[in-house]
């Protein structure tokens, strides 16, 4: 099967533009250098055969490797001219120049060169060294590390290196279930050749995800008999070696797999493309080709490569694959329990073992909760297939009871994380009536998680009343949580100050308490909570929870006026989350870093993280994340000034009864804004009286400030408007807010410059600007600067001349840059991004009348520079 081209766009791109120098008159050569399977005969494929540049291609053929001059007898045929028959190299090439110049441009592709008679490839690479001033250009197509390839020494290379995992998707096909796609990604090992093959040859169990893809390239394929054919035509000290590499597998020790003095030359082996060098040794150029070696071996060679790689370990660092390997070695089925013992010593190589440990079992229940531990532990590591496929062996050795329980809880909760969140809570609900009072009250949670995940309030309400029966503090949280959807805030808020006062300090228990303390309204305490969640997981309490405790943290950091640390929060989360098998929660990462992108004012940012998150969102219903989605389109609107289209986005996410209790009431203030801005008062009026019940519940000055700035808008009396607006003022300046807090301002001075009071809203505008300027909110501090033009602000007036009247934040700054630091150490010493850094290097630069950071060092050491 031909090798699709993808990922190859920069040798795609040379080649173009070779065959474009060619066309004008002006030569050249290239040397494309790749292992087999990487697409070299694919490439040169691409090269256009029609207009005025002739291609002249030949392919090396094995079987006339001995005949001297017979590839150039071929190419000069394939070229229309007739051979060079006199002479030695030199003579030779001059006189082919000469002959396939005098026909016109033309480009002579050489495919496997390393198969040419040495005859003819000398003289075609003294050709391509000299034919830079012709219209004469040479390709060539070697393997990766080809000794043939010391005689095109002198000309330019070009490396086809194995695909990345995002261009290797490209290939797989549509049919292919996504957890599958990435493990057949993975056992190809970035070779397009032989992903196409494994893809090919999958059957529908197999491509849906419902038995095991093949692990050996297919029998008959191009592939397979490429590797078998290599591997058997090696020395026997090498094939040993390449079997030792295909012995081990990637997550463990390598040992013996490394070449000693005794071992062929390391070059020999590297040659054969069979292995790979690596930072620990020697491995398998891929899984897939290491299992088609492996198969092919005798029992006896196989025997003998473990029976190395056991000897070279020691027992004591990596007693598992020890065991393993000195079990196979002597073919021994035994050692079950003593590899479940070590299991857990060596974390990179956990899931390996259990994985080993589960084989050897007998079937029942201990190899059911052996499967299970190898499954959680591949989907910690992101293989999402192989886990799910493990729990579903388990399921088959489970016995009733909470066996299954454990199984299903697994299952459903890579449901939820990696798949249809609805489907996750029914299979969680099932595993909770299967186990113990307490760990079928995690599983109510996960079930109740995946209810709100899909925004189906009643499902979370049935949920919670399920729970109830274990009497435990998961119970309480749900109750709670489900009365206040159901806008019972009395018992509501009676559940959940209970749930703050005895939540554990476990990853579970700092989420529940977080998201008490948010839905009670104290967002400063859900932080810490969320925070504390997010330590946790990182110090190894729960891993695979550390994407939601940092969707935890983002959401509260957002709420709280942080955006950069929600935006820094949800970027470790995506890739948390993408590595750990867990695409739902990077889409709600996506969404969120949108949410304080938007805040932000940066409107393309925004749309764009929340576009990367809608495919998914659609896919599986997503409708929580729709819902924030759906808020960061409102509040792009508003940005664009778009509010009549901004009202209806919002006002269709109040709903009654859909479980997005969260979005419906922090939505609240862009509503109310839209609304008003679009002549929709009426809304505005019964949004606001609902969002002032909720803020003066909590007594929070963060929610309270938002309405009164709102109450401030919609107040007709200028001097009514003006007392709310003062209170938001105060309130978010006591509480420590920035973006939020200019905003309000930018509002305030608006109503004042209506009332032609212009100078009191110039200075309320010099306020607002320096926070955010601070913050670097461009988009916000455009509009301020905008508006103090409006109120009759001079440039002298908005514009610094000294260090002094630079913001603190710009003071940090300029103090790192004289220090000599770099924008990415400025970033990470200030706990911002690079973005924030370099707006604030443009601010500073004009504010203080620089055009570089050599003039600004100049400026703030002189002698009328600050203090700082």
């Amino acid at each position: 099967m031909a090798a699709a081209i993808v990922g190859r766009d920069d040798v795609r791109a040379r080649l173009a533009a070779l065959h474009d120098d060619v066309g004008a008159g002006r030569g050249g050569a290239l040397v494309l250098v790749g292992a087999r399977g990487m697409g070299r005969t694919a490439v040169l494929d691409t090269v256009p055969t029609g207009g005025p540049v002739r291609v002249a291609a030949v392919a090396g053929i094995a079987a006339e490797s001995e005949l001297p001059w017979a590839g150039l007898q071929r190419l000069c045929a394939a070229a229309g001219i007739t051979a060079c028959t006199a002479g030695d190299v030199q003579p030779r090439a001059a006189a082919l120049h000469e002959r396939l110049a005098v026909g016109g441009p033309v480009l002579c592709l050489v495919d496997d060169a390393h198969l040419l008679d040495v005859e003819s490839l000398d003289v075609l690479a003294f050709l391509a060294r000299r034919c830079a001033r012709g219209p004469v250009a040479v390709v060539f197509t070697v393997p990766l590390a080809a000794p043939e390839a010391d005689r095109l020494a002198g000309l330019h290379v070009e490396t086809l290196p194995p695909l990345t995992d995002d261009e290797a998707l490209r290939l797989v096909p549509a049919r292919v279930a996504a957890p599958v796609a990435a493990e057949l990604i993975e056992a190809a090992g970035g070779n397009p050749s032989d992903l196409l093959e494994l893809a090919d040859a999958l059957t529908a169990a197999q491509a849906t995800g419902s038995q095991p893809p093949p692990c050996e390239l297919p029998a008959e394929g191009r592939g397979r008999d490429a590797v078998l054919r290599t591997f058997r035509g090696l020395p026997d000290a090498a094939r040993a070696l390449v079997l030792r590499a295909s012995c081990a597998e990637p997550s463990e020790a390598l040992g013996a797999t490394e070449a000693s003095a005794d071992d062929p030359e390391p070059a020999e082996v590297q040659r054969s493309g069979l292995v790979r060098s690596t930072a620990d040794g020697i491995r398998a150029a891929s899984p897939a080709v290491g299992a088609t070696v492996y198969a092919a071996a005798s029992a006896g060679e196989r025997n003998d490569a473990h029976a190395a790689i056991a000897a070279s370990l020691d027992p004591r660092r990596h007693r598992a694959a020890w065991e393993w390997h000195r079990a196979c070695a002597e073919g021994r089925d035994d050692v079950a329990d003593r590899l479940a013992a070590v299991a857990d010593d060596n974390p990179e190589a956990s899931a390996l073992a259990w994985h080993r440990a589960a084989r050897l079992t007998p079937p029942g229940a201990e190899k059911a909760e052996r499967l299970r531990r190898a499954a959680c532990r591949y989907w910690a590591e992101g293989r999402v297939g192989p886990a799910r496929r493990l729990l579903g062996h388990a399921r088959e050795h489970a016995p009733p009871g909470p066996v299954v329980g454990r199984v299903l809880v697994a299952v459903g909760e890579i449901e939820l994380r990696d798949g249809a969140p609805e489907v996750a809570a029914h299979q969680l609900l099932l595993a909770a009536r299967k186990l113990p009072v307490e760990e079928a009250a995690d599983a109510f949670l996960l079930a109740a998680e995946a209810r709100r995940t899909a925004a189906d309030g009643c499902g979370h309400a049935e949920t919670a009343r399920l729970a109830a029966a274990t009497e435990t503090l998961v119970a309480t949280h749900l109750a709670g949580m489900a009365a206040m959807f159901t806008r019972d805030h009395a018992a509501g808020a009676a559940a959940l100050r209970k749930v703050l006062a005895e939540a554990g300090d476990d990853v579970r228990g700092a989420l529940c308490a977080a998201e008490a303390a948010m839905t009670l309204g104290r967002p400063g305490l859900a932080h810490d909570r969320a925070a504390a969640a997010v330590a946790g997981a990182r110090g190894g309490d729960n891993p695979t929870l550390l994407p939601t405790a940092l969707f935890q943290f983002s959401l509260t950091s957002a709420l709280l006026d942080r955006p950069h640390a929600a935006v820094e929060a949800s970027g470790e989360g995506v890739a948390l989350a993408v590595a750990s098998g867990q695409r739902n929660t990077a889409a709600e990462h996506e969404v969120l870093a949108g949410l304080a992108y938007v805040s932000l004012g940066d409107r393309d940012a925004a749309l764009a993280r929340v576009a990367a998150a809608q495919a998914r969102i659609d896919r599986v219903g997503l409708r929580r994340a729709a819902a924030l989605a759906e808020w960061v389109r409102g509040c792009a609107d508003l940005l664009d000034d778009r509010p009549a289209d901004a009202f209806r986005r919002l006002d269709a996410l109040f709903v009654p009864g859909t479980g997005r209790s969260t979005v419906q009431v922090a939505a609240i203030p862009q509503l109310v804004e839209s609304a008003i801005r679009c002549g929709e008062s009426d809304s505005a009026r019964r949004a606001l009286e609902r969002y002032e019940t909720w803020a003066e519940s909590t007594g929070t000055g963060v929610w309270l400030a938002l309405a009164h700035r709102c109450r401030a808008l919609l107040a007709a009396d200028p001097a009514t408007a003006e007392e709310h607006f003062r209170r938001a003022v105060e309130l978010q300046r006591s509480g420590g807010m920035t973006l939020e807090l200019a905003r309000t301002e930018l509002a305030y001075a608006r109503a004042l410059r209506r009332q032609r009071r212009n100078r009191e809203a110039r200075s309320v505008l010099r306020d607002a600007f320096r926070l955010a300027d601070d913050a670097g909110a461009g988009y916000w501090a455009a509009q301020i600067r905008d508006e103090l033009r409006a109120a009759g602000d001079r440039a002298d007036e908005t514009t610094p001349s000294s260090a002094e009247e630079l913001t603190p934040q710009q003071e940090r700054i300029v103090r790192l840059v004289a220090d000599g630091r770099t924008n990415r150490e400025i970033a990470e010493r200030l706990a911002i991004s690079r973005r924030t850094v370099e707006h604030h290097l443009r601010n500073i630069f004009v504010r203080l009348g620089v055009r570089s950071r050599v003039e600004l060092v100049a400026a703030v050491s002189g002698p009328s520079a600050g203090n700082g």
